[in-house]
C-alpha cells in the first residue's frame, strides 16, 4: 500500500512555480500564431492614436471634453452609421451599429472587394449665421505604432495599413474618396446660407458606399473615415479653410463623427435578419 507523502510548500515558492509556469505557457504557439508576432496579424489592435479621438472631441477643433454635445455651439450634429453587427440593417437606435464600435478596432470590416452602405445623418441645431455650412469627409491611414497616429509620409502610409474607396452609390458611378490617392483623401459638400438647411436632401447625400480595396497591415481599424460639420465664412475659399478652422476663436464649432475600417482579403461572415434586403452588403464582384 502506497503511502501518501504531503509537501509543505511556502507562498513565496508557489508564486515562484505560478510564474515559472505562465512562463512556460508562454512558449507555446497557439494555432495561426507566428513564432515572431504571436498573435497574428489580422488580431493585432495596436494602441490608441490621437487620430481615434475625433469621435467624442479634439482639441484641434476648439473643443472641450465635459462640453462637446452643447447644441448651442454647433452649427450641426453629424453622425455616420454603419452595419457594425453584420445583420444586414442600418439602425440609428440599434446599439450595436453605433458609438465604441465606430471607433475601436477593427471597426467595419470588409473584404477585397466588398462593399458596404454607410448612412450618413445631419441634425442642423443653428441657422441664425452668415455663412456656409461645409459638410466633409475624409480618409487616412493610421498608424496605430504612433502615439499622434502618423506617418513620416504617403508613401510610407500606403505601404502599411489597408485601402479603401468611397463611392456616391452602389452603381459606382461617382467615385469620392480614395485612401490610396493622395489627390483623393477630401470631399465637400458646400451647402448655400440662403437655403441652408432646406437644401440638405439635395446637397449631401443620404447614403454612400464603402468598398474595401487593400488588405489592412499589421493593425487592425488602421483606416479612418472623418466626417465633420462647420460653419464657413462667407468669402472664405476651399482652400483657406483649413487654416481658417484652426483659429481660437470661432462664432460655431465644428461637429465630427469617424469609423475605423479593417480590410481583409476575404469578406466576413454575416448573420442577416433580413436576407440582405436593404442592399447594405454587396460582395466581391
Amino acid at each position: 500500500m502506497k503511502k501518501n507523502i504531503t509537501v509543505s510548500i511556502s507562498p513565496t515558492a508557489a508564486s515562484v512555480c505560478a510564474i515559472l509556469a505562465l512562463g512556460g505557457m508562454g512558449t507555446g504557439l497557439f494555432a495561426g500564431e507566428s513564432a515572431k508576432g504571436g498573435v497574428p496579424a489580422e488580431q493585432q489592435r495596436g494602441a490608441e492614436t490621437e487620430m481615434d479621438l475625433p469621435t467624442t472631441f479634439h482639441k484641434y477643433y476648439g473643443q472641450n471634453a465635459n462640453h462637446y454635445r452643447d447644441a448651442e455651439k454647433k452649427v450641426a450634429k453629424i453622425d455616420v452609421d454603419g452595419d457594425l453587427n453584420y445583420d444586414g440593417t442600418v439602425s440609428n437606435t440599434d446599439p450595436g451599429d453605433n458609438g465604441a464600435f465606430e471607433g475601436t478596432p477593427p471597426g467595419l470590416v470588409l473584404g477585397v472587394g466588398e462593399m458596404s452602405k454607410l448612412v450618413l445623418r445631419l441634425a442642423p441645431y443653428r441657422i441664425d449665421f452668415e455663412g456656409d455650412v461645409v459638410v466633409t469627409i475624409e480618409v487616412a491611414g493610421i498608424n496605430r505604432a504612433s502615439k499622434t497616429g502618423t506617418f513620416a509620409n504617403f508613401e510610407e502610409e500606403q505601404a502599411s495599413v489597408g485601402r479603401i474607396r468611397v463611392w456616391q452609390d452602389a452603381s459606382k458611378s461617382k467615385l469620392l474618396l480614395d485612401s490610396g490617392k493622395s489627390d483623393r483623401l477630401i470631399y465637400e459638400f458646400v451647402l448655400d446660407s440662403a437655403q441652408y438647411p432646406a437644401n440638405l436632401p439635395g446637397v449631401v447625400p443620404r447614403t454612400f458606399y464603402v468598398e474595401g480595396v487593400r488588405s489592412s497591415g499589421e493593425f487592425t481599424g488602421d483606416v479612418r473615415l472623418l466626417t465633420t460639420v462647420s460653419c464657413r465664412k462667407p468669402g472664405t475659399t476651399a482652400e483657406g479653410y483649413a487654416q481658417e478652422r484652426q483659429s481660437w476663436i470661432k462664432t460655431f464649432r465644428t461637429s465630427f463623427d469617424h469609423m475605423l475600417f479593417t480590410v481583409r482579403p476575404q469578406p466576413a461572415q454575416k448573420d442577416f435578419i433580413n436576407n440582405n434586403a436593404e442592399g447594405v452588403w454587396i460582395g466581391p464582384r
